[in-house]
């Protein structure tokens, strides 16, 4: 599992963003919470990233801080919730509200 990741922001949406780590480039979805504070492009980042594996895919989710990890985290253990609806209810209100 891929805990974290730090590299070069080489794109970046208010969906997702690619990290250039070590000549790799990791798609992450991120939500907007973790987008507003990106550095700007080319700069160093460093993420907790949660890696959403399914049969058919593999999804990273990444989040600037610790505690909005853990609030996705305790987000997706509620019946119904996945992890992009979850993505989706961080980017409307920060994990310390």
């Amino acid at each position: 599992m891929i805990a974290c990741l730090q590299g070069k922001l080489i794109y970046k949406s208010p969906e997702q963003v690619i990290l250039n780590v070590n000549g790799v480039g990791y798609q992450v979805h991120v939500p907007l919470t973790t987008f507003y504070e990106l550095p700007d492009l080319h700069q160093e980042v460093l993420l907790n990233i949660y890696t959403h594996v399914r049969e058919d895919c593999i999804h990273l989710f990444g989040f600037l801080t610790s505690s909005e990890k853990e609030m996705f985290l305790r987000l997706i253990e509620v019946a119904g919730i996945g992890p992009k609806l979850a993505v989706n209810i961080l980017s409307g209100i920060r994990a310390e509200e």
